[in-house]
């Protein structure tokens, strides 16, 4: 399935998913936005907020966010070969954004969007108060949401655009010129303006030196998200071991991936690692990590596959065991480590085996690896020691109370100090979610409670040339499926036959060793939930995939965030009803509002320099009162059908009788004219 997805949801407090829905009615969009920059006051919201909060770059932008910038504030946007920037005093929201279209939303201000790699088969539209404007071809256009006091406007500097109004009145807007649509929304009047349109701010000229939007890289397909960064901050080289590999500059020593950073809830996904450098978005949604010669390099996706956004690519550690291993139950402590290349991503937020399939695909790992790993997830079954071993940056997890994890508070400050021996000893979610403290990874299914031989498995040495852990799996019943496995069944389907004349004494001491051990294995896990799990409070859900508790979204009591500035959020749908965003009813335009911000820039229309900025004919009558220099050529007819009308709109107020006689006597060649 590929098709548009937007299954936010809301649950009840204390208890949300930890990666949207269970069961979602269609994928989550391969494509999504990145707040790339800010300069000034900018602030934030996504659909299940009330209320503004602080901006922060690297944060994603789907279906439902929206974004405004305070007066002489400003921001930039990068969605997939797309720059999109906002002025100051500009309201921008995200409608839809999803592999079948993008559809944004300017209630107010300023935007300038460029389009780098604009496909025209998927519809690029930005809705304003007076009416849509559509994007039909690569270029640079500039747009000016328009207010109570101005127009609504189009420009185009390269390619060519359409804006069509609330009433179906279409504009086509060209390469040098734009479009107006003034007057009121129920009568509007469209024009075409010959004038260039307004270049970018200067103050946008530090930032185009930063960064390039040009073209990507050789090495990554132009829909990996945030790609412009890369250049500028970092260097690419060919590794002997994993191809053509990104290194960032100026780090520390010490440093490693999702490290520097904080996590975030982001609908639907879930648990989303927000990165502190300028340049933390591709590599922690795409690719793989790996050290080389001691430093860390990234490893892109496959150019020629289609990308598909990851909220972040690690395995996670933690539960019971951890708490027990490091003795400090009270911190509840949760880990998590990069992936390595080729190695295995199991979504927590879809059971939609096709979408697994597409988020791994990019990463040139094996279908027989990929079918092995999604059999065991489907029965429930953890990553045991021995296939967390097989891990290739196991050894550098990263610790922290799962209070920091939840509460999204900064990583490095509160990251716990622990010996490799125990972080390799750890067994592994099997699925990408942080375990709850309450949740035990070294618990076998219950299906598997008579299987003494399951230690013999990992003895075989065939399945690590794949370098992933799916082949390793220590568990009887990950044999059955695949060929090369087949020799390994026969001796525990023959011990079973030989052991049914074994003498039953054996058997029930056999049966009593295993109840006692289960109890007290149980008894353990009590104590520990009873330490790490109630004490803390934290909130639990369930993972899409599979029934281990981990740790849910806060709810908004318990993740309180300061207020930002920002005007009134219009709830479409209400924050307690999960609606997906394909079954929404489409929202209307935005009410015009009066001018918040600076007046638009000033046109110099080569046509009539000064044209009506609202040619309504159906209001002359009140217009042109307080515009009596701007209506010339509307003046005739209205003249010669009241008497008291030709004084109002004469440039040039009659001061005498015979003045006011001359100035009727030039009346029918005017006409004539027009």
């Amino acid at each position: 399935m590929s098709h548009p997805f937007r299954g936010a949801v809301a649950l009840l407090a204390g208890l949300f998913a930890v990666a949207g829905t269970a069961q979602a009615q269609s994928d989550p969009p391969s494509r999504v936005g990145r707040l790339a920059f800010n300069d000034g006051s900018v602030s934030f919201h996504d659909q299940d907020e009330a209320g503004w909060s602080k901006a922060i770059v690297n944060t994603p932008l789907t279906s439902g966010d929206a974004i405004w910038t305070e007066a002489n504030a400003e921001s930039e946007v990068s969605l997939a070969g797309t720059r999109i920037r906002l002025d100051g005093s500009t309201e921008l929201e995200f409608l839809t954004v999803d592999d079948s279209q993008t559809r944004l939303q300017v209630a107010q201000g300023r935007l300038d969007i460029k389009t780098f790699t604009l496909d025209t088969r998927t519809p690029y539209q930005i809705v304003t108060p007076r009416g849509t404007i559509t994007l039909q071809q690569q270029g640079d256009y500039y747009i000016q949401a328009g207010s109570t006091e101005d127009a609504t406007r189009l420009g185009v500097r390269s390619g060519a655009a359409q804006i069509q109004s609330l009433n179906g009145q279409t504009l086509a807007v060209r390469a040098g010129e734009v479009g107006e649509i003034a007057g009121d929304i129920g009568t509007p009047q469209l024009r075409t303006v010959n004038s260039a349109p307004p270049p970018l701010q200067p103050r946008w000229a530090d930032r185009d030196r930063q960064v390039s939007y040009d073209a990507p890289t050789q090495y990554l397909s132009s829909d990996v998200t945030g790609y412009e960064d890369l250049n500028t901050y970092g260097s690419w080289s060919n590794d002997k071991q994993y191809g053509n590999v990104w290194t960032p500059r100026s780090v520390a020593a010490d440093w490693q991936p999702y490290r520097n950073g904080h996590w975030s809830n982001v609908q639907p996904w879930g648990w989303t690692w927000i990165d502190d450098q300028p340049w933390g978005y591709a590599p922690y949604h795409y690719g793989r990590w790996a050290k080389s010669n001691n430093r860390w390099v990234w490893v892109p996706p496959q150019r020629d596959v289609q990308p598909v956004y990851a909220p972040a690519l690690v395995a996670f550690i933690g539960g019971v065991e951890l708490s027990v291993s490091l003795g400090n139950q009270s911190n509840a402590p949760v880990g998590w480590f990069p992936l390595g290349p080729r190695e295995t991503y199991v979504p927590a937020y879809t059971a939609d085996r096709d979408y697994y399939n597409r988020i791994n695909r990019s990463a040139e790992i094996q279908q027989n690896t990929l079918d092995d790993r999604w059999q065991r997830t489907q029965r429930h079954e953890t990553a045991a020691t021995p296939v967390a071993s097989a891990l290739l940056n196991h050894l550098f997890a990263t610790v922290v109370p799962s209070e920091t994890f939840v509460r999204s508070q900064p990583v490095a400050r509160a990251a716990l100090k622990i010996a490799p021996e125990k972080v390799a000893a750890m067994p592994v979610a099997v699925v990408a979610a942080p375990p709850a403290p309450s949740a035990s990874l070294a618990v076998k299914p219950a299906t598997a409670p008579t299987k003494a031989t399951e230690p013999t498995p990992p003895a075989a040495t065939a399945p690590p040339a794949a370098r992933s852990p799916d082949p390793k799996a220590a568990t009887a019943p990950a044999a059955r499926p695949t060929g090369p496995k087949a020799s390994e069944p026969k001796p525990t389907e023959s011990k079973p036959a030989e052991a049914k004349p074994a003498d039953p004494r054996v058997q029930g001491d056999a049966k009593a060793k295993a109840e006692a051990q289960a109890k007290a294995d149980a008894q353990a896990k009590a104590d520990a939930q009873t330490k790490v799990g109630v004490s803390t409070n934290l909130p639990v859900a369930k993972t899409a995939v599979t029934d281990m508790p981990a740790l849910g979204k806060p709810s908004a009591a318990e993740r309180p965030t300061p207020a930002a500035p920002g005007p009134k959020i219009t709830v479409n749908t209400p924050a307690t009803t999960a609606v997906p965003n394909a079954a929404r009813p489409p929202r209307e335009a935005p009410a015009l509002a009066p001018r918040t911000g600076p007046a638009p820039p000033v046109l110099k229309d080569d046509k009539a320099t000064a044209a009506p900025a609202k040619p309504a004919p159906a209001q002359a009558k009140a217009v042109e009162p307080p515009k009596p220099a701007a209506t010339p050529h509307e003046t005739p007819p209205a003249q010669r059908e009241a008497g008291p009308k030709p004084a109002e709109p004469e440039h040039v107020a009659p001061a005498t009788d015979a003045e006011k006689k001359k100035a009727d006597d030039i009346k029918p060649p005017a006409e004539e004219k027009k």
